[in-house]
């Protein structure tokens, strides 16, 4: 196989310089066993806290008759280059909504409060993570791929189909090879490496585009500007998903000039025009100018109403047959292997 999987478990605390979900690094081991599956050699990322907790799960999942190549990186987010833009940028998106929030509170005695809560600096480090493996290659590969750790989890992935939630990686009957019904098999890592052989980089695509208005158009403005789009070539009607990224190392010059540049763009911009950005908003608008080959769905969420994690959106069978859901790419990428 010509593709090393790359991914990272990190903790990360939501109210923290950096952000985060709050979950621990075992939240991510019962996903990531799946994605392991994929029989590519891999490259996890962690903290000098989280290593010793991958390195037993890793031990774990070889021990148990499903043996890989692997390595752990251990790394602090906080050495990224960029790392004082976008916390600059999150703190002023944090203290606006902040205050906005006590002003819906004082109207409104039920409003929650919640709002953003991902880490933003580990969201635009998957490129750069990709890019340095790249360069080291410890497995003399052609290809690189970014894939979530905690991608394959039960809201998004049917438990039926290996769909998976914390603390499940116990329960080796769950996964392949045991589980015949497992959709998480080496053949999606085939898929992979012979898209990207093909297209040289590969993306999946969700058929809608959540991102704030104004950053929108401070891409938009880019794209014409050092591109030559139009300005119907540079709108921006469908998001790319960053949890998946397969790419030669022949891309990377040419995707990181435009994604620094769009980076520090999105930084400068202040609230209330601005929110917070992952890397798959520049994503999207890299799109436009690459056109590599994407695969598209419809609805993040699982049509299964016998599984855990449904959601029933009160769709008719109809619609809901209409509707390309994300689960189902997976499988898709095995008919490329």
């Amino acid at each position: 196989m010509s593709t090393t999987l790359v991914t990272a478990v990190f903790y990360g605390d939501r109210e923290g310089e950096l952000g985060g979900r709050c979950w621990p690094e075992q939240y991510y081991f019962s996903s990531f066993q799946n994605i392991y599956n994929f029989g590519l050699p891999t490259v996890v990322y962690t903290t000098e806290e989280g290593e010793k907790k991958v390195k037993r799960l890793l031990n774990y999942l070889d021990s148990i008759g499903v043996e890989n190549k692997w390595q752990i990186k251990v790394v602090e987010l906080s050495d990224f280059k960029f790392k004082d833009q976008i916390a600059d940028h999150r703190k002023r998106v944090w203290d606006w909504n902040v205050e906005e929030t006590k002003r819906r509170q004082a109207e409104n005695a039920d409003e929650p409060g919640f709002f953003h809560a991902r880490c933003e600096i580990l969201c635009h480090r998957k490129l750069y993570f990709l890019k340095e493996i790249s360069e080291l290659n410890p497995y003399d590969t052609d290809n690189f791929v970014w894939v979530d750790s905690g991608i394959t989890h039960w809201g998004l992935n049917p438990w039926s189909k290996g769909g998976v939630e914390i603390n499940n990686f116990f329960n080796k009957k769950h996964y392949y090879p045991y589980n015949k019904n497992n959709m998480y098999t080496p053949e999606v890592g085939k898929g992979i490496n012979n898209l990207i052989n093909e297209h040289g980089m590969f993306t999946f695509k969700h058929g809608n585009l959540w991102y704030n208005i104004n950053h929108v158009e401070v891409l938009k403005k880019i794209l014409i500007s050092d591109h030559g789009l139009s300005e119907n070539e540079a709108s921006l009607k469908k998001q790319l998903v960053g949890g998946v990224i397969g790419i030669n190392p022949k891309e990377f010059d040419n995707l990181l000039q435009f994604y620094e540049k769009a980076l520090l763009a999105l930084c400068a911009t202040e609230p209330p025009k601005s929110d917070f950005f992952t890397e798959e908003i520049i994503l999207s608008a890299y799109w436009k100018i690459r056109d590599h080959f994407t695969m598209d769905f419809t609805e993040w969420n699982h049509d299964v109403p016998t599984d855990p994690s449904y959601v029933d959106f009160g769709d008719s069978p109809d619609e809901a047959m209409l509707k390309k859901r994300f689960y189902t790419l997976w499988d898709d990428l095995k008919t490329f292997a």
